[in-house]
């Protein structure tokens, strides 16, 4: 590839990338929009921020929901992005959670389809942001696009994400899970562990108690370690975070920076509603 060929990503605000990552990498992000009423909007941080979000949540009547971005606010940030840019690579949540996915690939398809590669994460949360984090990497290594593209496939088998609900009550207003939530009917002390993997949503384990869910949650981690990265996730719950991360502080990875605590994004929020937590990790290579 030659020297001067530039290459650049985009992704959803549902990635979870932090903030100081992006801005590291140049990485471009799509807003998905949360709705509140007649009210919308994007899922920046900044126009809605985690403390005001969950304050409405907490008082609206009406349960929030998410939109995908529309075509043309894809675009836009797609064009940026190509300005500066010979071609650029969009990661995007599975389109088996949101739509956002035929969102992009029809904005690309607008703006320069030559040009714009639209990239299946397959998940969701961070389990995305190590796909970015490794085609950052492969860039840095002056891949090309299909080396980038590859290096990002290889991650997306390594990366694995999972979920514990703080309440059922917030996966049943999305409907995006209903098979899930009816699969543990109304056994109220039940708390289902949910995956995003391959573009398949799924709760293969279930636990009694919050506890054993974690215990569950840290075992499965165990069990894939050694760790190139690990996200703690929570939803304005950094408390259960720290629970999980104290369950596994031995199998850490040994660079600081690849261990990261989040409070994901509205967006992800709406669905799980407050006092959920999770973790997304990324296996290290074997290779």
């Amino acid at each position: 590839m030659s020297a001067t060929y530039r290459i650049k990503f985009v992704c959803d605000s549902a990635a979870d990338l932090p903030a100081a990552w992006r801005s590291r990498w140049g990485i471009s992000v799509i807003p998905v929009f949360v709705n509140f009423g007649d009210e919308s909007f994007p899922d920046d941080g900044v126009s809605l921020t985690h403390e005001e979000f969950y304050r409405r949540l907490d008082d609206s009547k009406v349960p929030p929901t998410t939109s995908a971005p529309s075509a043309g606010v894809a675009a836009d940030v797609l064009r940026e992005a190509l300005s500066g840019a010979d071609h650029v690579i969009a990661f995007i949540i599975s389109p088996s959670v949101s739509s956002t996915y035929n969102t992009v690939r029809l904005a690309a398809q607008q703006v320069s389809a030559e040009r714009i590669t639209v990239y299946d994460s397959g998940t969701l949360s961070m389990a995305v942001g190590w796909q970015i984090v490794a085609a950052c990497r492969a860039r840095e290594r002056g891949a090309d696009v299909a080396g980038i593209l590859q290096a990002a496939a290889d991650a997306r088998e390594r990366a694995d994400v999972w979920a514990i609900p703080g309440s059922l009550e917030y996966l049943r207003r999305g409907g995006r899970v209903n098979r899930i939530v009816s699969s543990v009917g109304t056994l109220l002390q039940i708390k289902p562990i949910i995956t995003v993997k391959n573009g398949v949503v799924d709760s293969k384990q279930r636990a009694r108690t919050l506890k054993k869910a974690l215990e569950s949650v840290a075992e499965m981690i165990r069990q894939r370690a050694p760790l190139e990265g690990i996200a703690f996730l929570h939803t304005n719950a950094p408390d259960l975070a720290e629970q999980m991360r104290a369950l596994l502080a031995d199998v850490l990875p040994s660079d600081p920076e690849r261990t990261i605590t989040l409070n994901v994004s509205a967006a992800i929020g709406v669905h799980f509603g407050p006092g959920s937590v999770g973790a997304a990790i990324l296996r290290a290579s074997h290779a």
